[in-house]
């Protein structure tokens, strides 16, 4: 499959097709939970443009929805084309189902970690993927393939430097304190907690922990998307990464 050319005709920013083998083990392992037929995924992504960030938030929310779901339909028309050149596929969930581990929320496969390892660019302590052209800037999507990885895709240039000076600025920027040494708590971040304030928060993780009844919910997942407002994108825009932040150009 061409799919420099599918994904150009799609306007996708940045795309690697990404060994099943070049994962890192514990994001390997939850790729083939999620698709036990996996043997690669292609990870891709569309820039967030500068404006959008400094829109209202309702509008900057809907705007977000747009891009992101406009990646979800990418995955489900990439998977269908997949399937229809008898290699078997499965789009990751744009929303639900998710999963904790040691207490932290994350997606049935990270998507970043993933596009990390097809070198698309690195986490950065906002555990954000920072690319060296796009900087936090990415929405990310993905289909697990039941193939090798065929095409290289958009790698990120190389270079010397880390594109994450380990500044501590994104931490610093986060009001409600939700980014450590241990990655994001969701829970703490504004835009969450709007939904879910702390007394629900137990029973929260533990409906994130029955599986089978999350899928029952997962239906209803993108219904409340377009009902939330995310009130916070400081932990992107406080990013040196980020161009135009105040003071510069």
């Amino acid at each position: 499959m061409d799919l420099a050319t599918f994904f150009g005709d799609e306007g996708i920013d940045v795309f690697s097709w990404v060994g099943i083998e070049d994962i890192p083990d514990a994001d390997r392992a939850s790729v083939l939970e999620f698709f036990p037929a996996a043997q690669s995924v292609i990870v891709f992504g569309r820039e967030v443009p500068i404006p959008v960030y400094r829109m209202p938030q309702r509008e900057k929310t809907r705007e977000m929805l747009r891009i992101a779901e406009s990646l979800e339909n990418t995955a489900v028309r990439l998977a269908g084309r997949l399937d229809a050149e008898q290699i078997p596929a499965r789009p990751v969930p744009l929303y639900l189902p998710v999963r904790i581990v040691d207490g932290r929320v994350q997606g049935v496969v990270r998507l970043k970690q993933v596009a990390a390892a097809g070198g698309l660019g690195e986490i950065g302590k906002n555990t954000v993927l920072l690319n060296p052209r796009f900087g936090p800037r990415l929405l990310l999507a993905g289909v697990v393939a039941g193939s090798p990885a065929q095409e290289a895709g958009y790698r990120a240039a190389s270079t010397d430097a880390p594109l994450c000076t380990g500044c501590g600025v994104c931490i610093r920027a986060c009001p409600e304190g939700a980014i450590g040494p241990d990655g994001v708590d969701a829970f703490r971040c504004r835009t969450v907690r709007a939904w879910v304030p702390p007394p629900v928060v137990p029973a929260v993780k533990w409906l994130l922990r029955r599986q089978l009844l999350l899928r029952s919910v997962t239906p209803l997942a993108p219904l409340v998307a377009r009902t939330a407002t995310i009130r916070c994108s400081l932990c992107v825009t406080g990013c040196p990464k980020f161009p135009g932040v105040e003071g510069k150009e």
